[in-house]
């Protein structure tokens, strides 16, 4: 199993569905003595991939309103926005010219 830095939502994702899989392999295995704990298990995972979702909504609400309240600061404030980002632009300019 590899990881990467992308999308950390698709990797919980199929850390679960891997997870799920492996848990219906382990019920086939176990007859019907692990069939409680694995209905637990089952649970359990249905109530991660549940929570899982919630944070991945809260967290997408949470990056628009953080875009239109940026939008909002820029319109309100255009001039200053400007002078922000030429000063911003200045200082990057002065440091790279440093290093060269």
């Amino acid at each position: 199993m590899t990881f990467d830095n992308s999308d950390p939502i698709s990797q919980l994702h199929k850390v679960l569905s891997e997870l799920e899989s492996l848990a219906r392999s382990t019920a086939e295995k176990a007859g019907d003595g692990g069939a409680d704990l694995i209905e637990q298990l089952k649970g359990t995972l249905a109530a991660a991939r549940s929570r899982i979702k919630e944070a991945e909504e809260s967290l997408q609400r949470e990056a628009v309103q953080g875009a239109k309240s940026a939008d909002g600061f820029v319109h309100e404030h255009t001039w200053m926005s400007i002078g922000i980002a030429a000063a911003v632009a200045f200082l990057l300019g002065a440091l790279t010219a440093r290093r060269e």
